[in-house]
Order: structure tokens, then sequence, then C-alpha cells
């Protein structure tokens, strides 16, 4: 079945993903000089976007379709998946050759173009679906959709050359927050959500609209946490701190509702299902924190102003959080036989991330007093190893287990 392929080829992304890590780590030790390190940051963040997270949500929203309405056609999706794959192998190219210049902002268009038509097919398909899942995925497209005022910004600042450095910083946040705090999470959640509908528990539909409300307006107005550095007026900054208490509150009624469904999902998930869940929580309720304290100036200045911090949130969002939990889930279809190869791969990828944050973490703590940690860069190279060797694991081990 297509949905079987689409899958593994998500992880097999996720792997290059991993190798752009290991040769990024490697380059900051040793020298690898026909790679430009800011081309392959580039190269890396984008294909890790579209290539890895926004491939493998399409296939699960389009395989969530084909189980609440198995009388949608799918073949429009797939279509927009090959599309987008397109795009994404382009920009992995493009981007590593040259950064930003017309074909790599040409592959991101397609790719933002194809979001465009997700959106508006799953809007319309949605139509005949009454569950709990459905708005939350149609608030994630909306997201993604949205996100691509801040590509279209840098796009135009870089061909036109007329760059401002506030408006440049602005455009970029804006961007990356509708992506992984809008698209992603969203996506997430509603995947989240269905999966324990499946496992007997169905969130209410009073209970379900509080916490979509309480997060979709933390995440609208909270896209202002990104630009606190730019002086905003006392009246905006209050409707920011509102929002991101409501969002904290809405965190809360997720852990509750997973709490209370917690015997039931002793009885129908796997120890290990369960394990990655609590993982994932945990990773979930840190950025939550930091989002909460970011409200405060001394804190905010903090965390805009080291780079060691800012790459050790976007990766405990990206890579401990969403990155996880979706892994989890291609696993969780049923799909695939788990293997104890593949749950020794599936391990080691989550002591590799739980690894690579703690060190992050410590680097970043220790910037604020301009301290570095001896060998830091060795480790991180060493522990990007690890999961580039552990992904490899799972996708080599990603059995097909019947047909479907």
């Amino acid at each position: 079945m297509q949905r079987t392929f689409w899958l593994k080829f998500s992880v097999f992304n996720f792997f290059l993903v991993a190798l752009l890590g290991v040769i990024m780590r490697y380059k900051i030790l040793y020298s690898l000089p026909f790679l430009d390190q800011k081309h392959l940051q580039e190269a890396h963040s984008h294909f890790a976007f579209y290539g890895w997270i926004t491939n493998v949500l399409y296939v699960l929203i389009m395989h969530y379709i084909s189980k609440v309405n198995p009388l949608v056609k799918l073949r429009k999706y797939e279509y927009l998946i090959v599309i987008n794959l397109a795009a994404s192998f382009a920009m992995l190219g493009t981007f590593i050759y040259g950064g930003y210049f017309w074909a790599s902002i040409a592959a991101s268009t397609a790719a933002l173009l194809t979001s465009f038509v997700f959106c508006y097919f799953f809007i319309r398909d949605s139509m005949k679906i009454q569950d709990a899942s459905k708005i939350w995925f149609l608030a994630g497209l909306f997201f993604a959709v949205i996100s691509s005022a801040g590509v279209f910004n840098l796009a135009y600042m870089m061909s036109s050359k007329n760059i401002n450095q506030d408006l440049y910083l602005a455009s970029e946040y804006y961007f990356l927050h509708f992506q992984y705090n809008g698209f992603f999470i969203f996506s997430c959640i509603g995947l989240l959500l269905y999966s324990m509908k499946e496992a007997g528990s169905p969130i209410s539909e009073k209970k379900n609209k509080l916490l979509f409300w309480l997060m979709f307006l933390g995440c609208f107005i909270g896209v202002g946490l990104s630009v606190l550095w730019m002086k905003l007026p006392a009246a905006v900054f209050t409707l920011i701190v509102i929002a991101t208490l409501g969002q904290t509150a809405g965190a809360v009624m997720i852990y509750d509702f997973v709490k209370k469904s917690w015997t039931n999902l002793v009885v129908k998930w796997s120890p290990m299902h369960r394990f990655v869940l609590l993982f994932v929580g945990f990773a979930f309720a840190v950025k939550i924190a930091l989002q909460l304290g970011s409200n405060i100036p001394a804190v905010n200045q903090f965390a805009f102003g080291f780079r060691n911090v800012v790459i050790a949130y976007l990766h405990l969002v990206l890579l401990m959080c969403i990155a996880t939990f979706l892994v989890n889930e291609i696993l969780a279809t049923n799909f695939f036989t788990i293997s104890k190869p593949l749950l020794l791969g599936l391990k080691l990828f989550l002591l590799g991330i739980f690894l690579n944050e703690f060190l992050l973490g410590l680097m970043g703590i220790f910037s604020i007093k301009y301290i570095s940690i001896p060998y830091a860069n060795h480790f991180l190279l060493y522990i990007s190893l690890l999961i580039f060797i552990a992904l490899l694991l799972i996708f080599v081990n990603l059995k097909t287990k019947k047909q479907h």
C-alpha cells in the first residue's frame, strides 16, 4: 500500500536530515572546505521542515481521512505528497549548492504553494467529517498557510538586496513560530486525540472546544513572543502575556486528559508507545515553561541573545517533541512489524535526542557567564552520529507487517 511506502520514505528523509546534522557538527571541528556551513544549515532546516515533518504530517493526515471517511478519494493528496517531496529534494540540492538564490527560493515557494492546495483539499473533504481532531488539522494547515508571509518577505528582501535586520529576524521568527508552534504542534495534537479516541478515550466536544481555543489564540497572538526584543507597546505586551497564560492552561488540560485516560492506554498501548508519549510530554512541558518564562524581559533578552539557547530551544521543540512524537505515530499505524532491532533503534534514538538536548541546554546555561564546556563540540558530533545510526537502524528494520 502507498501509505507504508510514504511513511518509510519520511523516515529515510529524517535520516538525511540527521546526516546533514553530522556533517555540520563535523565541519565545526574539522576542515571540509568544499561545503559552506551556512548553506548546509539552510538545507538542513528547510529539508527538516518540508522533506521530513511536513511530508510525514501529510501522509498521517491522509491516513486519518481514510479512517474517518473512507469515501474520500486520496489520489489528489498523493500527488501533493510527490510535489512536496520533489520541492524538498530541490531545496536540499539548491541550498547546499548556493544558499538563498533564485532556484532555492523557487523550490521553497513550490513547497509553500503545495501546502495551500493541501489545505484547500482538506477543508473541502473535512466538511463531511465529524470528529474532534478535525479542527486541529484545519488550524494546523491554516497556520502553515499564514506562515508563508514570513518566507515571501524574506525572499523579497534577499532578491531586492534591501535587508532591514529587525524585519529580517522578525520575518524569520514569524515563519518558524507558525510552522512549529502552529502547523506542527496542532497537527500532532490532532493525531494524539485521534489515537486516544481509537484507544477508547475520546475527548468530549465541550472540553475539545475550550482546549482548542486556548491553544489557538495562544499560538495566534503568541507570535509576539518572537519579537519581544522590538520594544512593543504595553497593551500589546499584556495581550501576549494573557495569550501565553491561555496556552499554558491549554497544555495543563491536555496533561489532565492524558492522565485521566492513562489506565485505558496501559491496556491498549505498548510500554514503549507509552514511554515515548511521556518523553514527548516532558519536552512539551519544558517548551511551555520556557514560553511562559520568555514573557520576562530579562529572560527574553537572554533567549534571543545567545545562539546556543536558540539552537537548544529549536531542537527541544522540533526534535525532542515533534519529531519523536511523529516517529512514534509512524510505528503506531500498525503497518510495520515492531521487531527487537527496530526497538533498539528507537531506544538509541531517544538516548541520542536526550543527550543532545541535555548538552545543548548546558551550553546555553553556561553561555550566560561566557563559560565554554570542554570538548562540547566533540560530544555533539558523537551524539549526532548516535542519532544518525539509530535512524538508520529504524529505517532498515521498518518492515511492512501485512498488505493493507
